[in-house]
């Protein structure tokens, strides 16, 4: 199995000006559903790329989780979260734009996370939804037909601002399309966890 840095990182990183965040994350009792998630993700199934592959979704995953414990989630909901975090790419096929990687990765879904019933209907949807603009998002969403739409609406939009933060990877992040206000206090945090990722990743070369 690939080594997971973010794991690494967390148990033993240097975390500098950025130790009472993750301290606080540590403290969060949700953490260890956390830990959980980043072990028992299926490796295999992320799309194998520099820019959409694994480092960007443990960052993503990372960012799912400040979000969720800065923003109180309810645990079924961090569970959702985790889930749409980790997968949310595996359709890609390639690393440009692309409408219709959230349509692909949708379809794995079942098997990869076990959800069934209104859980999955609402993950398809969130997933499918985040790889489009926010202007189509009302009728992505609502051609699902999940029972909670506005629920369905929050998860899109907490997906789409954990995503967007690793858009420092590409050197165009903008804070105005996300959405939270816990996430754009993370802006600054994205850009050193890219540097600390990167530099972790270059250790031993």
């Amino acid at each position: 199995m690939p080594e997971n840095r973010m794991l690494s990182l967390l148990e033993v990183g240097d975390w500098g000006e950025d130790a009472a965040l993750i301290q606080g994350l540590k403290e969060w009792e949700f953490y260890p559903l956390l830990l959980e998630t980043y072990r028992t993700m299926d490796e295999n199934a992320l799309y194998k790329s520099r820019v959409h592959g694994s480092g960007h979704i443990h960052r993503t995953l990372l960012f799912a989780a400040l979000i969720s414990w800065k923003e109180g989630l309810a645990e079924e909901d961090v569970r959702q979260y985790f889930r749409a975090a980790c997968y949310h790419d595996v359709g890609r096929t390639f690393d440009g734009f692309d409408l219709y990687h959230g349509v692909r990765s949708s379809l794995q879904l079942e098997d990869l996370t076990g959800q069934t019933g209104e859980a999955l209907v609402e993950l398809k949807a969130a997933v499918t939804a985040h790889a489009h603009p926010d202007a189509d998002m009302e009728s992505i969403l609502r051609s699902f037909q999940p029972e909670d739409y506005d629920r369905t609406v929050e998860l899109t939009c907490l997906l789409k601002d954990a995503d967007n933060l690793d858009r420092v990877r590409l050197k165009d992040l903008d804070a105005k399309f996300i959405r939270h206000q816990s996430a754009k206090e993370l802006v600054p945090f994205a850009w050193r966890l890219l540097d600390l990722d990167q530099a972790w990743k270059n250790r031993d070369k």
